[in-house]
């Protein structure tokens, strides 16, 4: 009796009691489990938007900064134009105010490349339709600089055509640079803004000019996967750049991932150059063409969103309102964080200014 009692088993209570606390500590670890997994998901999405933000503003920053640089203050004659016109002079900055999805800002940025700049140098003042510029390539790193240019890039030149003032022109590239000779040959200016400059005061171009490679990049939002430009959707906006100037297609570059929105913002300079940034009436939204020499800083504004939308059903979203732009009247569930930094853009003011 006594060896059949010591191999007795558990009684049905006891195994239930049993499963019902294993039961209750499984699905206590199942929730912590879920619980670390959306904490470790949702900080993975906040460092994505915050790495894209900087990546962004340090892009944008960057050339914003550099706007204006080998131009006349903020003017800039030959090819290309402004809206659309080859005839009209081409400012270092222009701004679309409003016009990209959700209401989204677009900025184009003129300027000159720094790491390619060398001096032009004739035996005789070339012509105002000349169709070769020509550098010394026994000067020191004019010829590595001049082969680093190609057939359909632009040229952007300028010249001290007075004390305190110069000219900045813009031809386009119809071949290679000849590193042997010095020669790049560009397709004659023959555009009314430079026929007026080049052509009316003087009747040459100067036998010095300082010239670089000319970047022109316009940053807009792609939010529209049906439009042919590039990868950008509703539930991924990117920001692109445009190289081609007032023209996007398919072979703009995506910059940035998961921007839903960019805003920009101008603070002029008032008169006699006094310039109060910190005053929110000194910004603006948009500018002309005629203020372009007065620009002193930029304000550049981003919503970053994130890749995916919150695993969980209680977090609910929405786009903010930014500078002129309202918040959305519909609500998701991504995460949104919103970035802003301030850029003083020395090159735009008049040389009078400097």
């Amino acid at each position: 009796m006594r060896r059949r009692s010591l191999r007795r088993g558990f009684t049905l209570v006891e195994l239930m009691f049993a499963i019902a606390i294993g039961a209750i500590v499984v699905t206590g670890l199942y929730s912590l489990f879920r619980m670390q997994m959306r904490q470790f998901v949702t900080q993975d999405l906040q460092m994505e938007m915050h790495q894209n933000g900087r990546m962004a503003l340090d892009i944008l920053s960057r050339t914003a900064r550099m706007a204006g640089y080998g131009s006349s203050s903020g003017e800039i004659r030959g090819v290309f134009g402004s809206g659309g016109s080859p005839d009209a002079t081409l400012p270092a900055v222009i701004s679309y105010n409003g016009t990209g999805p959700n209401g989204s800002d677009a900025v184009t940025l003129v300027s000159m490349d720094p790491a390619l700049v060398f001096n032009t140098a004739a035996t005789s003042p070339p012509g105002c339709d000349t169709t070769v510029l020509h550098a010394d390539p026994l000067v020191l790193h004019n010829a590595s600089r001049i082969a680093q240019f190609q057939s359909g890039e632009l040229l952007l030149c300028y010249d001290y055509a007075g004390i305190g003032a110069f000219r900045s022109y813009l031809w386009q590239l119809s071949a290679a640079g000849n590193a042997t000779s010095g020669d790049l040959t560009v397709a004659a200016n023959s555009q009314g803004d430079y026929i007026a400059e080049c052509g009316g005061s003087i009747d040459n171009l100067p036998l010095i000019m300082s010239c670089s490679r000319a970047e022109v990049a316009t940053f807009y939002i792609d939010a529209d996967e049906t439009d042919g430009r590039g990868p950008g959707s509703a539930e991924h906006p990117v920001l692109m750049m445009d190289l081609d100037f007032e023209s996007p297609d398919a072979d703009d570059i995506p910059v940035v991932d998961n921007v839903e929105d960019l805003q920009i913002a101008y603070c002029l300079q008032g008169a006699a150059g006094t310039t109060d940034c910190t005053s929110p009436a000194a910004w603006q939204d948009s500018i002309s063409s005629a203020d372009v020499d007065d620009v002193y800083m930029l304000r550049i504004s981003l919503v970053i969103r994130s890749s995916r939308e919150d695993l969980s059903d209680t977090f609910v979203g929405q786009r903010p309102a930014l500078e002129d732009n309202p918040g959305a009247g519909s609500t998701d569930r991504y995460f949104r964080q919103i970035v802003s930094t301030e850029v003083v853009v020395r090159n735009l003011r008049t040389q009078a200014q400097l």
